[in-house]
């Protein structure tokens, strides 16, 4: 397996910062993520791809939802997590080395399940499914591919060659108004869903914010609904029968 390609070097402390300046479309995420968590208990919960860990803290100091074992293959933000208090490994989901049975909730927080080579998607989920106990759940949250968000953010990085002042004046409301990396990976929700219900994932459940076009996301906190067709921010709930 080639090694791990860190997105992020150089970018420590990027994800505070956005938090700070698009505060309102992080509290939408933030309930979001709340929304999907709690479905259900949460119990023994892995989050991969943690970032510098705001999402985890937050869940943690506002509601009580504690994360047992965090996933970031960034050392930059894997240090911003870990001066919040949370517990990282520096890894990606691909070579962690998961037992069996051992979490209630596998969480992929900010489309990081979109750095996964599609080659290894599959695979990597299968791991996830073998390490779910019995009524355990998958949590995916995304930009979606098809979403306004997705849509202008995926042309960017497939058209380098646009002129930024072409683009950056839709973007100036986003949390991408300074266009850090993302993800390279980009498929349409019912992708994703096909790929749980070959694995043996059943009873999925949709939740989306920030309905938003792009340059108007951070004019308010949003609050959740359900679906996935009009959200520039979605999660997919899955549960392992």
């Amino acid at each position: 397996m080639p090694e791990i390609v860190n997105h992020y070097v150089g970018f420590g402390g990027l994800m505070d910062n956005l938090h700070e300046q698009r505060a309102n479309i992080y509290r939408s995420r933030l309930l979001l993520l709340h929304k999907a968590i709690t479905t259900q208990a949460p119990g023994r919960v892995l989050s991969v791809g943690c970032g510098t860990g705001i999402f985890e803290y937050e869940l943690e100091h506002e509601f009580g939802i504690h994360i047992d074992v965090a996933l970031e293959p960034s050392e930059d933000l894997a240090n911003d997590a870990r001066a919040k208090g949370i517990k990282v490994q520096v890894t990606d989901a691909q070579r962690y080395e998961y037992r069996e049975q051992s979490f209630d909730t596998i969480l992929y927080n900010g489309s990081s399940f979109g750095f996964i080579p599609d080659t290894e998607l599959e695979d990597t989920f299968r791991k996830n499914y073998q390490a779910l106990r019995s009524g355990g759940r998958i949590v995916l949250t995304d930009v979606p591919a098809e979403s306004p968000l997705g849509i202008l953010l995926s042309l960017i990085q497939r058209y380098p060659q646009i002129a930024r002042e072409d683009y950056q004046p839709l973007l100036e409301g986003t949390a991408f108004y300074d266009l850090h990396p993302y993800k390279p990976n980009w498929h349409p929700i019912p992708f994703y869903v096909e790929v749980l219900h070959r694995i043996g994932f059943e009873n999925i459940d949709f939740f989306q914010t920030v309905l938003a076009n792009p340059p108007y996301q951070n004019d308010r906190v949003e609050e959740v609904q359900e679906g996935y067709e009009r959200g520039n921010y979605i999660a997919i709930v899955a549960v392992k029968p």
